[in-house]
C-alpha cells in the first residue's frame, strides 16, 4: 500500500488521496457488513420461526430441543462465515479500492487509478522522464474530484442505508411476531437463545405429578393427580410398572374440577392406583409431554382394607338407618350422623378420620381390631383415614374421599282444582283441592282465604304428627251462599304446607287464587241470547275484565313479594317493591283518565252509570293507598287496599255488564237519551279497556315467546342428560356386576352430571316463578331429587348405587314427560288464542254484515261516513287475519315433530286461508262497501262469514288433535290414576284421623256438662244445615238452604260455618259439637268428605270415559270402584266407621290393581327399566317373586 510511504514523504495531497483509498476501503467493507447482518437476521429470523414452530410439534421434548439448537447454531454460523467473516477477512488492494471508487463515479475518468499507478511508478523508478511536480498535480487533480464525493464517503451511501432499512424491517417483524405471535414463539426462543438451559426449563409445557416420589402402604391405594402446564388435552394416561416387570401399563386420568379460591383450575387430572403391594415405577404422559419419573415405595403400614358406613338419618325424616357394607364416599341429607368402621390391613393401636387441618374424629379401636369413629354431615367437604403406624408416625391409610350434602327439599304445594282463577255465582259450591308433597312426608296441609281481602280464616286441611304422606291431597267446598256475596266480590285463597323438619320454619305457600262472584241472571240471559258462548271468548266479555284482570295481576305480583322475601336480596327487594308501585300507578292513572272522560262526555245524573262513577273512584282511593304504602315498603297494609280495590273494580264491571245487557235487550223503553247515555258508557269503557288490554296481550306474548324458548333449551339438555344418566346407569350396572367395590372418586361423572341436573333445576325453577306455573316447580323439585339421587350412585359402587342411577334416569324421564306435558298444554294455549282472535274476527265479521246490510236504509252523508268507518273496520281485519295466518304457520311449524297430528291440523288452517283467498275477500270487500250494490256486498260478506266459520272449524279440530297418540293417553290415564289414587288414601287416613279423634271427645263427653250442652246447640245448627244441604241439592229448597247455612256462616265466619283458626283437628274438624247422638263423625265433617268423595267419583267417572274414548277400555273397568264411591257420598254410611274403612280399603286397592295394570302397559311402552339388580334376581328369591305376581293374578 501507498500509506505507508506517503506517510513519510509529503503530506498535502498524497495524504488526502490516502485519505480517500481508506475511506472507500472502509465504506466497502461496511458495506459488505451491512449486508450479511441483514441476511444473517432474515436467515436467523427464519430459523427461529421454523425451530420454534418444530418444538411446539414436538412439545418442546429434551431431544428435540436439542436437535433444533444443533441445527440453528449450525445454520448461523455458517451463514456468519458465508456473509461476514469470508468477504471481510479477504485483502483489498489500494487498485481495487480504485477501481470500485471509480465504478460507483465514472465523472472521475480514472484520476484516482492514474494516480496511484504514477505515484507507484515514481516509487519505484528514477528514470528522467519521471516528474514528480507532474504527478503532484495529478494527485492534486484527483483529490479534487474525490472531494465531489465527500472525500469517498459518499460511496455505496444507498445500499448501506438499503442494508440498514432490511435489518430494521427484520428486527421489527421479529419483535411483532414475538410480543403479539403464537405463545410458542417465545418459549421457542427463550429455548433456543440459552443453548446452555436446562432441557427442563427450556421446556413451557410440563406436567405436574402428586405425589411424586412416595412411600405408601403395601396394598393402599393410592391417588396420583396430574396438572397440566402451558397446554390442554383431555388425553392423560398414566404409564406404570413393578420392579419386577418391564412391561407399562397403561392407566387413563381422568379431569377433576379443582379451584383456587373462587378461580377455577383448568387441567387436573387424577386417577387411583389399586391395592399397590410392590414398588412401582411411574410416569404420566400427556399429548407427547412426559413427566418426570417417579418411584413407589411399598413397606408394610396399617391401611384401611374398607370402611363399613352407618348412616343414621335425621329423625324427622323417620327413615330406618342404612349399613353400607364397602363404603367410601358420603352422600347424605344435612345432620346425618355416619358411623365409620374402618377394617385395618393390619393391627393399629389408634387413629383419626382427617376433614381438614383443624377438624378429626379419633377413631376407637374395638376388640377385633376394628377402629370406629361417627360424625354429623353439616357440609360439603372431604375426609381421610389416618392410622398410626409402627413407630408412631401418622399414616394416611386411604384416599380421600368426598361428602356431598343432600338438601332437604321444602315441601311444596299447588291447587289442581280449579288450579286457576274462577267464577261463580252466589250460591254455588267451589270444590278446592289442594296437593302437597314432601321428600320426607308432609306435616300439615292447610287453606287460607279472605273474602274481598278481608281478614284471613285458616282451615286445617291435614295434619299429623308422626311423620304423615309424602304425598296428600286434601279437598275443601267453598259454600258461598254461607257468605252473603254480591256480584263483583270475591273470594281469594291460597295453601300453606308444613314439613316435619325441626328447629326451623319449613312452611310454602302456593300462588294465590281468587273466585269471582258474578250474577246469576246475568249470566243465565247470556246463556240464552249467546247459546252458551265457550269458554269465556267473544268480544267486549273478555275486554270488560281488563282492569280487574291488571289489579288481580298486582295483587298476586305483591302476594308473590311477601311469600318469597327471603329469596331476596335487599336490592332485589326493592326492586320488585318499585315495580309494583309503578304497576299500580299506570292502573290508577287509567282509571283517573277513565273517570275524567266520563264526567265531560256523559250527564252524571243518568242512572244508567251512576253507579260506576261512584264505585271507580272508591277503586282510586285504594289504588292511591297501595301505591303509597308500596312506596314505604309497607306490603302488609298494600295488599288488602288492592284486593278492595280489586272488589270496587269488579263491582264497578258488574255495573258496566249491566248496561251491556240493557243495550242487547233494547232498553227497556227509557227513551232515546238513556239509550244514548248507555252507549257513550259503552264506547268509554271499550276505549280505555281495548287499550289496556290490547298492550297487556303484547307484553304477555312477548314474555310467554321467551319462557317458551327457554322450556325448549331445558328440554333439549334434559334429553341429553337423560341420554348421559342412561350410559352411567349401564356403567354402574356392570360395576355391581363386576362387584367393584367404593372408591374415592370413582363417581366424578356422575357428580357432574348431578351438578348439570341441579343448574337445570335452578332454571326451571326461577321459569317457574317467574310463569306462576305450580306444575314446572312440581319438576323442579324432580328434578333435584334426580340430581340428588346421582350424588348418592356416585357415592355407591354396588347395587344401591345401580338402583340410585336408575332412579335419577326415572326421575329425568319424568320430568322429560312433565315438560312434554307443558308444551302439550303450550300448544293448547296457542291453540286457544288462535280460536279467540278467530272468534274475534268473526264477531266483527258478524257486525259488519249487519251494518252493511242497513246501509240501503241511511242517507247519502250517513251512508259515505258509515262506509268510511267500516273500510277502516276491513283494514284492521285484514291485518288481524295476516297475523293469524302466520302465527298458525309459525306454531305449525314448531310443533312439526312432537305433535304431527296437531301441527298438520293447523297447517290445514293457514293453508285454508291461502286456499278460500280471505285476506284477499276482506280487502276486495272495501270497495263493494262504498258501491251502489248492497245486495251483493251483503251476500259477499255472507261468504267472508263462511270462510271465517270454516277457519274455527278447522282450528276446532286443531285443538281437539292436541296429544292425540297411544302412548300419550296411557301415560295420562296412568297420571289420572296416581292423581285419583293420593286424594283418596289421604282421604283415608284423615278420616282415620277424625274417626280417632272423635272416639277420644266421645270418651269426654260424660265427663263435661259443658260440652253436653254445646252439643245440644249443636243439634240444631247443624239440622239447619242439613236442611239447608238437602234443599240445594234437590234446588227445590235453596232459599230454604241458603237460610239455614248463611246463619252458620254469620256466626262462625268461615265456608263451613265454624271460624277461626280449626288447629284442633287434623281434618279441619272442630270438636263434637254439633254431633248427634250415634254420630261415629262430625256432620260439619261429613259434609266435606261427602263433597270430596262425590269430587273423587266425577274424577273416576272422567278417566272411564277418557279410557274408553281412548280405545284403552280393555285395561281394566272402574264401575264397581265408581259405586263404592257413591255409597261414600251417602250420609247414612258415616254411622259406621268399620263399613266406611271397608269402602275405602275396597276402593283404595281396586285403583292399586288398575293402577298396577297401566304402569305394566306404559312401561311395555317404554326402552328399559332400571331396577336394581333386577336381572340378577337370586334363585332362592324367584319363587317368592312368582307367588306375589300369581297373588295379584288371584285378586284381581
Amino acid at each position: 500500500m501507498l500509506s505507508a510511504s506517503w506517510s513519510s514523504s509529503s503530506f498535502g495531497g498524497r495524504h488526502d488521496l490516502v485519505e480517500v483509498i481508506r475511506r472507500v476501503r472502509n465504506r466497502w467493507r461496511l458495506r459488505i457488513a451491512m449486508r450479511g447482518i441483514a441476511i444473517l437476521a432474515a436467515a436467523g429470523l427464519g430459523a427461529f420461526l421454523v425451530s420454534s414452530y418444530g418444538l411446539e410439534v414436538f412439545k418442546f421434548s429434551g431431544g428435540s430441543v436439542i436437535a433444533f439448537r444443533v441445527l440453528t447454531y449450525l445454520m448461523l454460523a455458517g451463514l456468519t462465515y458465508w456473509y461476514l467473516i469470508r468477504p471481510l477477512a479477504r485483502p483489498i488492494p489500494d487498485e481495487q479500492v480504485a477501481l470500485y471508487l471509480e465504478e460507483h463515479d465514472p465523472t472521475l475518468q480514472a484520476a484516482v487509478l492514474s494516480a496511484l499507478e504514477e505515484a507507484k511508478r515514481g516509487e519505484q523508478s528514477d528514470s528522467e522522464n519521471y516528474s514528480p511536480a507532474l504527478v503532484e498535480k495529478l494527485i492534486q487533480s484527483a483529490v479534487e474530484r474525490c472531494r465531489g464525493l465527500d472525500m469517498g464517503s459518499a460511496v455505496e451511501r444507498d445500499k448501506i442505508r438499503q442494508s440498514s432499512s432490511y435489518l430494521v424491517g427484520v428486527a421489527v417483524v421479529a419483535l411483532l411476531m414475538f410480543l403479539f405471535g403464537p405463545s410458542y414463539l417465545r418459549y421457542g426462543a427463550t429455548a433456543l437463545m440459552t443453548p446452555t438451559g436446562s432441557l427442563q426449563a427450556a421446556s413451557p409445557y410440563s406436567i405436574e405429578v402428586l405425589p411424586g416420589d412416595a412411600t405408601i402402604a403395601r396394598g393402599s391405594d393410592l391417588a396420583v393427580t396430574a396438572q397440566l402446564v402451558g397446554f390442554e388435552t383431555n388425553d392423560v394416561n398414566l404409564f406404570m410398572r413393578t420392579s419386577s416387570s418391564d412391561a407399562y401399563e397403561r392407566v387413563p386420568l381422568i379431569p377433576v374440577e379443582a379451584f383456587e379460591g373462587e378461580e377455577p383450575v383448568v387441567g387436573q387430572f387424577e386417577t387411583l392406583l389399586f391395592d399397590v403391594r410392590d414398588e412401582t415405577h411411574y410416569f404420566i404422559e400427556a399429548d407427547s409431554v412426559q413427566s418426570g419419573n417417579f418411584t413407589l415405595e411399598v413397606i408394610d403400614l396399617p391401611y384401611a382394607e374398607h370402611l363399613e358406613l352407618e348412616y343414621h338419618f335425621p329423625a324427622y325424616t323417620g327413615l330406618e338407618p342404612r349399613l353400607i357394607q364397602d363404603g367410601g364416599d358420603i352422600a347424605v341429607l344435612q345432620g346425618t350422623e355416619v358411623r365409620v368402621a374402618v377394617f385395618p390391613t393390619m393391627s393399629t393401636p389408634a387413629g383419626r378420620l382427617v376433614f381438614d387441618e383443624t377438624n378429626a374424629a379419633t377413631l376407637t379401636p374395638r376388640a377385633d381390631g376394628v377402629l370406629t369413629a361417627s360424625f354429623v354431615v353439616d357440609e360439603d367437604g372431604f375426609y381421610q383415614v389416618e392410622l398410626e403406624g409402627p413407630s408412631g408416625e401418622a399414616v394416611d391409610a386411604s384416599p380421600r374421599y368426598t361428602i356431598d350434602v343432600l338438601t332437604d327439599q321444602p315441601p311444596s304445594v299447588m291447587f289442581v282444582k280449579p288450579g286457576r282463577d274462577t267464577t261463580a255465582n252466589a250460591i254455588e259450591e267451589v270444590f278446592l283441592e289442594a296437593r302437597a308433597d314432601d321428600d320426607f312426608g308432609v306435616r300439615s296441609l292447610s287453606l287460607t282465604y279472605s273474602v274481598n281481602g278481608g281478614p284471613e280464616e285458616t282451615v286445617t286441611l291435614f295434619s299429623s304428627e308422626e311423620g304423615g304422606l309424602k304425598e296428600v291431597s286434601a279437598g275443601h267446598t267453598l259454600f258461598l251462599e254461607e257468605f252473603e256475596l254480591e256480584p263483583g266480590d270475591f273470594v281469594s285463597y291460597y295453601g300453606t304446607a308444613g314439613d316435619n323438619q325441626s328447629g326451623a320454619a319449613r312452611e310454602v305457600m302456593s300462588d294465590l287464587y281468587f273466585v269471582q262472584i258474578r250474577a246469576f241472571r246475568r249470566d243465565f240471559r247470556a246463556e240464552q241470547s249467546q247459546g252458551g258462548g265457550g269458554g269465556g271468548g267473544g268480544g267486549g266479555g273478555g275486554d270488560a275484565r281488563a282492569l280487574s284482570e291488571a289489579q288481580r295481576q298486582v295483587i298476586s305480583a305483591t302476594f308473590n313479594v311477601v311469600r318469597d322475601r327471603d329469596t331476596f336480596t335487599e336490592d332485589e327487594y326493592r326492586e320488585n317493591l318499585v315495580f309494583l308501585t309503578l304497576s299500580q300507578g299506570r292502573l290508577r292513572e287509567q282509571v283517573d283518565t277513565l273517570l275524567r272522560r266520563m264526567n265531560s262526555r256523559v250527564m252524571p245524573a243518568d242512572p244508567a252509570f251512576r253507579s260506576i262513577l261512584e264505585i271507580l273512584p272508591r277503586a282510586a282511593v285504594e289504588m292511591a293507598t297501595a301505591e303509597t304504602a308500596l312506596q314505604e315498603q309497607d306490603v302488609d297494609t298494600a295488599l288488602p287496599a288492592e284486593q278492595r280495590a280489586l272488589q270496587h273494580l269488579q263491582r264497578a264491571e258488574e255495573a258496566y255488564d249491566e248496561v251491556r245487557v240493557q243495550q242487547q235487550q233494547g232498553g227497556g223503553g227509557g227513551g232515546g237519551g238513556g239509550q244514548n247515555s248507555a252507549e257513550d258508557l259503552a264506547d268509554l269503557f271499550e276505549l280505555e279497556l281495548d287499550k289496556l288490554q290490547n298492550q297487556y296481550e303484547t307484553v304477555q306474548r312477548g314474555e310467554q315467546q321467551s319462557s317458551d324458548n327457554q322450556i325448549d333449551e331445558l328440554m333439549e339438555r334434559l334429553k341429553e342428560l337423560a341420554r348421559r344418566q342412561e350410559q352411567e346407569a349401564e356403567r354402574q350396572r356392570r360395576r355391581s356386576r363386576g362387584g367393584q367395590t367404593a372408591r374415592a372418586g370413582g363417581g366424578a361423572s356422575q357428580r357432574a352430571l348431578a351438578e348439570e341436573a341441579e343448574e337445570a333445576a335452578r332454571r326451571l325453577e326461577r321459569l317457574a316463578r317467574e310463569q306462576q306455573s305450580p306444575q314446572m316447580m312440581q319438576a323442579a323439585r324432580r328434578l333435584q331429587e334426580a340430581a340428588d339421587a346421582m350424588r348418592e350412585a356416585a357415592a355407591n359402587a354396588d347395587n344401591q348405587g345401580f338402583a340410585e342411577a336408575g332412579a335419577a334416569l326415572d326421575r329425568l324421564r319424568e320430568v322429560q314427560r312433565q315438560l312434554e306435558g307443558e308444551q302439550s298444554s303450550r300448544l293448547a294455549r296457542d291453540i286457544q288464542e288462535a280460536q279467540r282472535r278467530a272468534a274475534e274476527v268473526a264477531a266483527e265479521e258478524s257486525e259488519i254484515a249487519e251494518q252493511v246490510g242497513n246501509l240501503a236504509n241511511l242517507s247519502d252523508v250517513d251512508r259515505q261516513d258509515r262506509a268510511r268507518r267500516l273500510s277502516e273496520r276491513k283494514d284492521e281485519m285484514f291485518a288481524e287475519v295476516a297475523d293469524l295466518e302466520r302465527e298458525l304457520d309459525s306454531t305449525s311449524a314448531e310443533f312439526r315433530r312432537d305433535e304431527q297430528s296437531a301441527s298438520r291440523a293447523l297447517q290445514e288452517a293457514a293453508n285454508g286461508i291461502r286456499e278460500s283467498k280471505l285476506k284477499e275477500k276482506i280487502r276486495y270487500s272495501r270497495g263493494l262497501v262504498r258501491a251502489r250494490s248492497p245486495e251483493y256486498a251483503q251476500q259477499f260478506e255472507q261468504e267472508i262469514g263462511g270462510d271465517i266459520q270454516d277457519l274455527e272449524e278447522r282450528l276446532a279440530e286443531a285443538a281437539d288433535a292436541v296429544g292425540n297418540s297411544q302412548g300419550t293417553g296411557l301415560e295420562q290415564a296412568l297420571d289420572q290414576t296416581r292423581d285419583l289414587m293420593r286424594g283418596l288414601e289421604s282421604l283415608e287416613q284423615r278420616i282415620q284421623q277424625g274417626s280417632q279423634q272423635a272416639s277420644n271427645q266421645q270418651g269426654q263427653q260424660g265427663q263435661d256438662g259443658q260440652q253436653g250442652q254445646e252439643g245440644q246447640q249443636g243439634q240444631g245448627q247443624e239440622g239447619q244445615q242439613g236442611q239447608g244441604q238437602e234443599g240445594q241439592e234437590g234446588q227445590g229448597q235453596q232459599g230454604q238452604g241458603q237460610q239455614g247455612q248463611g246463619q252458620g256462616g254469620q256466626q262462625g265466619g268461615a265456608a263451613d260455618g265454624r271460624g277461626g283458626n280449626f288447629a284442633g283437628s287434623p281434618f279441619g274438624g272442630g270438636g263434637s259439637g254439633n254431633r248427634r247422638p250415634g254420630d261415629v263423625f262430625d256432620p260439619r265433617d261429613v259434609r266435606q268428605w261427602q263433597r270430596e268423595f262425590r269430587e273423587r267419583g266425577s274424577d273416576a267417572q272422567e278417566l272411564q270415559r277418557f279410557l274408553n274414548a281412548e280405545n284403552l277400555g280393555e285395561v281394566g273397568d272402574l264401575s264397581e270402584i265408581i259405586q263404592a264411591m257413591r255409597q261414600l257420598d251417602d250420609p247414612r254410611a258415616y254411622r259406621d266407621a268399620e263399613e266406611i274403612a271397608r269402602l275405602q280399603s275396597f276402593v283404595i286397592e281396586g285403583l292399586k290393581r288398575f293402577e298396577y295394570r297401566l304402569r305394566r302397559e306404559v312401561d311395555g311402552n317404554s326402552d328399559d327399566l332400571y331396577l336394581a339388580g333386577g336381572e340378577e334376581v337370586p334363585d332362592e328369591f324367584r319363587d317368592l317373586i312368582d307367588e306375589y305376581f300369581k297373588l295379584l293374578a288371584d285378586q284381581q
